[in-house]
């Protein structure tokens, strides 16, 4: 008798949540801090992903609050041009997000 593997998709959905069950980190929190990290610019971050910048500011301002943590450093514009960037905090986050998720999705592909 021969074993026949069938191909399944399946995929794997999570996220970070507060003591009080409240989610604050997933996906789209994640694409958003790496795209902070890569264009320096919350504005052309949001531009590049597709995300308004009012709903990022939000987005941004839930995962500090829930988290108890400052995730990305802002700077206003000007004469010395704005920008932002990640703290420690908020890259340490990310990280973490995304190695879990590496796990996951390998998981996923081994059932």
């Amino acid at each position: 008798m021969s074993r026949r593997r069938v191909a399944s998709n399946v995929r794997v959905k999570f996220w970070f949540e507060d003591g009080e069950g409240r989610a604050f980190f997933g996906r789209g929190i994640a694409d958003l801090l790496r795209a902070i990290d890569k264009y320096k610019s919350i504005a052309l971050a949001c531009r590049r992903i597709g995300m308004s910048y009012r709903y990022a500011l939000h987005r941004i301002s839930i995962a500090e609050e829930r988290s108890g943590r400052k995730l990305v450093d802002r700077f206003r514009g000007g004469r010395a041009k704005g920008g932002a960037h990640l703290t420690q905090q908020g890259r340490l986050l990310l990280e973490r997000y995304l190695e879990a998720e590496r796990v996951l999705d390998k998981l996923a592909e081994s059932i």
